[in-house]
This record gives C-alpha cells, sequence and structure tokens, in this order.
C-alpha cells in the first residue's frame, strides 16, 4: 500500500487527502504511512525508518500538535496567530471579526468564531486563570522565550488535564494507541507519547536546569490558578522534554536539499508546538523527508527522495538555506542541541585527518522550541 503522491515541487500539503464530504471530527487522527515505523539505535535512541522502499513525493506523516502556541509579535496587527480550538487550528486573520476570551486573559487567545470558542472552553478553562494572572509579569521580567515555553508546558497540561477527563481511569496508565489501519501499535499517543520524549535534566547545562527550576518553582508549581497535580520535579522533567522534541511552525517547507539555485528561506516562525510522532525524526543535513504544518497546523512528512527499505528517515532542525558551510552547521548544532552532526553530507566535507580542531561529543538528538 502506498501513500497519495506529492506534487512535483515537493510543498508538503495534506490537500489530495481532504475530501470535501469529510467533516471536522474525521481530521482529528494522526495519519501515518504503513511503512513508516519506530525502531530504536544504541546512539541515537530513537527514530524513524521504513520497512519497505518508499518513493519521493509520498506524503509519511501528518501529525497533530497535542498542544500549539502562537508565536507573533503583535497578535492584533498579525495575519498568522492560529485558532486556538485544537480540533481547528486555522488561521484567522486579521479581517476576520476574531473572538477573543472573554476574560480577556491574553491578546494572543483567539478563535475563528464563538463556536469554536464554545467548544474549546474545558481546555481554556485550565489555562485561562495562569494567563491572566502571569502572562504580563513573565513577559515583562523574563522575555519572549520563557513565556512562550511556559505556556506551552501550560497549554500540555490543559490537554492532558482534558485527555485524563475523558479517558476511563483504568486507561490512564496503559498506554493507549489508536485504532486507525494507518498507524502502527509501536507508536505512542497522547500524554502517554509526551511522557517517553527523550530529554532530562542531565541533557541540559546545570545552569539551564536552575533557571527552569526556578521558574518551575514561580509559575508552574500545582496550585488553584494550575491544578495539574504533578510533581515541582516531574514539571522540570517535562521542560527537559519538551525543550527537546517542540518544533518551530514556519510558512513554508523545511529541510530542501539539494539546495536550488534560488533557495528561499522557510520565512518567520508564527507558532511552536510540540507533535507525539513527529518528534520521533532526527536531524540530517541532508534529510531524505522535507516538513511544513498546513492549513490546520499538523505536521506533515513527505519523502525528499527515494527511501529504501531500513532506512532512517531525517528531518533537518534548521534553514539548510541559511547554514550551508559545515562549520556553521555544526556550530549551531553544537551550540542549539548538544552534538556534532555525524550525518552523511558532514563527514564527507570533513578536513582531512588532523586539520580539524572539532571536539567529538556524543549523538544528542534534541531540538529546541526556537531553534526548530
Amino acid at each position: 500500500m502506498q501513500s497519495p503522491i506529492a506534487t512535483e515541487r515537493l510543498l508538503a500539503t495534506t490537500d489530495h487527502l481532504i475530501r470535501p464530504d469529510q467533516n471536522l471530527s474525521d481530521r482529528q487522527q494522526p495519519w501515518i504511512h504503513p511503512r513508516l515505523i519506530q525502531s530504536v539505535d544504541p546512539i541515537k535512541g530513537r527514530q524513524l525508518r521504513v520497512s519497505q522502499p518508499v518513493k519521493k513525493g509520498e506524503l509519511l506523516l501528518v501529525d497533530l500538535p497535542y498542544a500549539l502556541i502562537p508565536v507573533v509579535d503583535h497578535p492584533d496587527q498579525s495575519d498568522d496567530v492560529r485558532c486556538s480550538n485544537p480540533a481547528c487550528h486555522r488561521r484567522v486573520a486579521r479581517t476576520v471579526e476574531r473572538v477573543s476570551c472573554l476574560n480577556r486573559c491574553s491578546a494572543d487567545v483567539v478563535w475563528c468564531n464563538s463556536s469554536c470558542r464554545d467548544a474549546d472552553n474545558l481546555r481554556h478553562e485550565f489555562e485561562c486563570t495562569w494567563l491572566k494572572k502571569y502572562a504580563n509579569s513573565i513577559r515583562s521580567k523574563w522575555g519572549e522565550y520563557d513565556f512562550g515555553m511556559l505556556w506551552l508546558i501550560v497549554r500540555i497540561l490543559a490537554s492532558r488535564d482534558v485527555e485524563f477527563r475523558n479517558t476511563p481511569s483504568s486507561d490512564k496508565t496503559s498506554g493507549s494507541k489508536t485504532g486507525s489501519d494507518s498507524k502502527p501499535s509501536s507508536f505512542e499517543t497522547g500524554w502517554n507519547a509526551i511522557r517517553s520524549f527523550c530529554g532530562s535534566q542531565d541533557s541540559w547545562t546545570h545552569s539551564q536546569v536552575r533557571h527552569w527550576t526556578m521558574l518551575v518553582k514561580k509559575y508552574l508549581r500545582n496550585s488553584q490558578s494550575l491544578p495539574h497535580g504533578l510533581t515541582s520535579s516531574e514539571v522540570l522533567d517535562l521542560i527537559c522534554q519538551e525543550e527537546a522534541n517542540s518544533f518551530g511552525l514556519y510558512p513554508r517547507e523545511t529541510g530542501a536539499f539539494p539546495l536550488p539555485e534560488l533557495a528561499v528561506d522557510r520565512g518567520e516562525q508564527f507558532a511552536a508546538g510540540v507533535y507525539p510522532t513527529a518528534a520521533l525524526a532526527n536531524h540530517s543535513c541532508s534529510p531524505n523527508i522535507i516538513h511544513k504544518p498546513d492549513d490546520q497546523s499538523r505536521m506533515v512528512f513527505v519523502a525528499s527522495k527515494d527511501i529504501a527499505t531500513g532506512e532512517e528517515c531525517c528531518i533537518s532542525y534548521f534553514d539548510l538555506s541559511k547554514k550551508v558551510e559545515l562549520k556553521d552547521r555544526r556550530d549551531h548544532l553544537q551550540g542549539s542541541f548538544r552534538f556534532v552532526c555525524k550525518c552523511d553530507r558532514c563527514v564527507s566535507e570533513e578536513p582531512p585527518e588532523g586539520d580539524s580542531l572539532e571536539e567529538e561529543l556524543q549523538w544528542d538528538e534534541f531540538p529546541s522550541m526556537d531553534a526548530f
């Protein structure tokens, strides 16, 4: 069985999967190519591979965000703000009459219409008090990045809360899976997938962990304004996992390689999200997958070249048109993700032995929210 073939330009899109007779609820499950499997490498850990050959242009994955936040400087002036309802997440342009929170918790929180807001009430209720209490003070004291990171954690906890409310207690720790024929049982879903992410306190510098510890104690403790029921240590672990696995969302594809003669960058980031299955993909500077969010902020993986049986499926963690030289790529990856890239492209571009001053580090595949 093969997936639909994407366009010749290999634009990551799900338009060819969406039929006019489908309603919104039919589009709330991830789609995974039946040949896409999960495996474990002794050095890199979990990874994505194909069990049989996949052709260039085949759709490999359409993954729903477990949590998503907007990343725009001026939401009231931006056309890239997304509907807060996880069942929608469509772009809400300035020309459209946006619906805001009745409690005016944050200007970043908008919906397409009142129906979307009402449907999202349970999830938003979890974050609303926290946003109203802390959003402005965190931004003014710690800046946009820390605010975005903390808000994404809150939205992960909000999704967890909704999931637990809608899940029988006996299934909350049983690793429930989707029943779709297109989704192998090896792929975790929901909160079980999030808590199985790579990333721990040992993955980050002591100074970074100390900073996050302070933020957790100040803003993310279990309380009336944020009733998640986790310990501060568990929330800190969640931050370490989120920072290692979250995606930045950009308007154009990431990972096109070889670079075209007139390379176009991927544009300005407009959101950040956590994707349960997409997070399994490791990095290569010559990836065989391009990725891009669709119009509902689902992460779409498309094969950018033929992929052989057993071959790893890799994405690029950064915009390849921005960092072309070996040193620039490795400096970026070592600084942001704490590993020296040993992909085929990087190894082939290494200077003769003895000329390199780079220090070998163990491979750690850890993407961060601002650099992905």
